[in-house]
């Protein structure tokens, strides 16, 4: 298997991954902190579509996403992300549903890469050392990021009473 199929089959897990791991929690429980200082399910679910602009710039399909002043992280911060307009904080269902409509587009972008693009050298240093800095390495980084983040809201799943998440 390429190393673009199997980036690619990542991604289609955390897709799966994340619509259940925030499958039945309401809007009031996502706005819970469980525990000081973590973050909360609401919080976590809205960083990763944010992540996600990363991927659909890599394959070429940049998304817009209006609660970027919500969810954006001081290291991962765009000069957009900073810029933001403030923005009314959205529900749980609404960061769902913006993850599913991102999530088709990002897909075909991701697909339509050329495998030898992976290969190519990106201007951002990786914030962790075994990743190089190549389109590729970036990409695993934020497979990585995304597959630890839902682990995150699995846990805090499980703090709120609901069941373990499913994978299927």
């Amino acid at each position: 298997m390429s190393s673009k199929k199997q980036l690619l089959a990542q991604y289609d897990l955390h897709n799966i991954l994340y619509n259940n791991v925030i499958a039945d929690i309401s809007d009031e429980e996502s706005n819970k902190c469980i525990a000081d200082p973590m973050n909360s399910v609401k919080w976590l679910a809205g960083h990763l579509a944010w992540a996600q602009l990363n991927l659909g710039n890599i394959g070429g399909v940049p998304q817009e996403f209006e609660w970027r002043d919500h969810f954006h992280t001081k290291q991962g911060a765009t000069p957009a992300d900073l810029a933001a307009p403030a923005s009314e904080l959205p529900t749980l269902a609404r960061i769902k549903d913006k993850w599913n409509e991102m999530g088709s587009k990002i897909r075909v972008g991701l697909e339509n890469l050329p495998e030898e693009a992976l290969n190519s050298e990106v201007p951002v240093q990786h914030p962790i050392a075994p990743f190089d800095n190549t389109l590729g390495g970036l990409w695993a980084f934020i497979n990585h990021h995304q597959a630890y983040t839902i682990g995150q809201i699995g846990i805090l799943r499980r703090g709120l009473g609901k069941e373990a998440m499913q994978y299927r």
